[in-house]
Formats: structure tokens, sequence, C-alpha cells
């Protein structure tokens, strides 16, 4: 009976916290950072707190959150991180790779290229270089391959930082998309192949169930859209029997956003890896090096 009391007291202020970060101040106007991938966030923001749960500049702003659960599918209790992100300007949603070259096969572990960036908040991207005949891959506003097949849901970010999807792509349907985000004055920066998409909407997608090891408890991690300019990672750990399947990770993230215009599955197992100022969120053992990251970075330069 305790227990319950004591996990119910955390819930109400964990969503107490979470509603103090949406009604706070929106952050102010800045400029913007260049689209060029060897451009990275400011390295020595004025204001903020590292290594904490929280952290604030004029250009962004980072809640951390975490939570046991203890989902069907799993063997074990897991936890779950989660960083809610609002930031000024949409070249603050970033992208780089290892050795921050295409052509350069050599992985790289992601707290080693979120110091590299100057990130605020990261995590693994998908495993455009583990093949290079899979996929569409934009980065930073660069166009490097066309592979699409049909067989995976696309994630596309615009100039405006906001996110699109293409239901298992061919290339004509991409092209179709693209000339109709162009026709809108947007343009595609950046590009994500692996999926499925989760959540579009508020609404759990029927092709979550159907995707490949969809059933199977395992680390996942997926980010998301909430609004103009503001953003999720959610990361659930796990290993050998423990985590979450894919619907549970969607059902997961309607219960902390029941308003997600879209939440899209990322590299999971090994590369699962949200980065918090370089360190990282979860001990999982197994991680592996990754071709590229996601991450979030300050616009908040010194003068």
């Amino acid at each position: 009976m305790k227990a319950n009391i004591v996990r119910w007291c955390l819930a109400v202020l964990m969503l107490f916290g979470m509603a103090l970060f949406l009604s706070s101040p929106a952050v102010a106007e800045v400029k913007p950072i260049p689209l060029d991938m060897k451009a990275h966030g400011a390295p020595d923001p004025r204001q903020g707190k590292k290594w904490d749960t929280e952290y604030e500049d004029e250009s962004i702003r980072v809640q951390l959150f975490s939570a046991e659960r203890k989902p069907k599918s799993s063997l074990t209790k897991i936890t779950a991180h989660w960083a809610h992100i609002k930031i000024a300007h949409p070249s603050q949603l970033r992208t780089t790779m290892s050795n921050e070259s295409y052509d350069d096969a050599t992985l790289a572990y992601p707290w080693h290229m979120a110091e590299s960036v100057s990130a605020i908040v990261a995590c693994n991207g998908d495993f455009m270089k583990y093949k290079y005949n899979v996929g569409y891959v934009v980065k930073q506003g660069v166009f490097y391959r066309d592979a699409l097949d049909g067989s995976r849901d696309i994630l596309i970010v615009d100039d405006r930082g906001d996110f699109h999807v293409v239901f298992k792509a061919t290339s004509d349907q991409m092209a179709q998309k693209i000339r109709q985000l162009e026709a809108e004055g947007r343009q595609v920066w950046n590009t994500f192949s692996f999926g499925p998409v989760l959540v579009l909407d508020g609404q759990i997608q029927d092709t979550v169930a159907m995707e490949f090891e969809s059933h199977i408890a395992a680390q996942r991690i997926v980010i998301c859209q909430l609004g103009e300019l503001e953003y999720a990672i959610i990361e659930v750990d796990g290993g050998d029997g423990s985590g979450m399947n894919m619907q549970e990770l969607a059902t997961y993230v309607t219960v902390l956003y029941p308003d997600c215009k879209v939440a899209y599955n990322l590299d999971g197992g090994g590369s699962t890896q949200l980065i918090w100022h370089s360190a990282r969120l979860h001990k999982t053992p197994g991680c592996r090096p990754v071709s590229d990251i996601i991450y979030f970075a300050s616009a908040d330069y010194k003068d």
C-alpha cells in the first residue's frame, strides 16, 4: 500500500514538473546555426546547468525525466528516460555523422560525437553506414543516397523543424513528397530510414504490430515532435528479454504525450543511447558504436 502511495506521489510530481516546463516563457529569438555539418553548437552557453536534470539558456530549454516500469513483454522492470526539448530556431535540431563524413565507414560512440559538436542532448540515429544500399539519406541539407525499396517508413525534418513521414517509401513517393514540401516553401534538412512511425497526430499506427521483431522486449528509442520547435526523445533500457515491445513503446508515447504529432522509432538494441552533455543516461552494457546522431544544440554564443 505504501509503495503504491509513493509511486502515485512520484507520478504527480513528474506531471507537475512537465506542466511547469510547458507553461514557462518561450525561449528567445537567436541567430541561426549554419546548416553546414561542421558548424556546431555553442561550446560554453552563458546560462544554464550541466549534469543536472534541467538545462536552459536563451536558445534552448531541456528537462529530463525517468520512471521505472514493468512492461508485460519484459522479464524484469526497466527504466525509461526521456528528454523534453524546446528550441528557439530549427537550426538547433541537427545531425552529425561519425568523423563528419559519409564516405568514412568508421563508426563512433554516440557520446563522443555528442561531445565533439557541443550537444546539450543527443541520441543515436539510424544505421546509414551499416548498409550503404538501404534508405534515403539527407543530412544537414546534403543529399547522399536514394536506395528505397518500399519497405521502410521515412522521417523527414524540414527547415522549419517540422516532421513529415512517408510510409513504406519508394523513390517515386519520396520525390513526390519533396516536391510537395518545396511547393510549400520548405526544404529537406534531414531524413531517417529506420522506423517505423509509431504515432501520428496522437494515434498509434496500425503498422507497429506488423514490424519485424516488434513483439520482442528490447532496448528502444524514439524521437517525437510535440509542437512547433518542441520535441521529446524517449529511451527504454533492456536486454536479455527485457525492455518494451513496439506496441508498448507506442502506447507509452501516447501516455506521456497524448497529442504527439509524430513519434518515430530509431535504431534500438545496442545502438540505443540518450546522451546528456556527452554522458550516457543508462549504463546497460553492450553499447555499440554508431554511424550518426541527432542532437539539439545551444545557439547562445558568447559575444
